[in-house]
């Protein structure tokens, strides 16, 4: 899976997973670490919860290989 460069990088926020079963549902992405990190100080003040800030750092295509197996 080759790395995405910088440019390539976006950033999501998500209320911070409580357990394995936790839905975590990003739904805006932010194009700067700082926007992110804004939003997600403003949803945690206004919720009393705590947020995660996502960034991708590596996209999977259809056409890559792959190398090993879980199973």
């Amino acid at each position: 899976m080759p790395e995405l460069p910088q440019s390539a990088r976006f950033w999501m926020i998500c209320r911070r997973p409580a357990g394995p079963n936790s839905k975590t549902e990003p739904r805006q992405r932010y194009s700067s670490f700082a926007d992110a990190e804004r939003a997600a100080e403003k949803l945690a003040a206004q919720n009393d919860a705590e947020f995660t800030i996502l960034e991708t750092v590596a996209v999977a295509r259809p056409t890559d290989q792959s190398f090993g197996s879980l199973l």
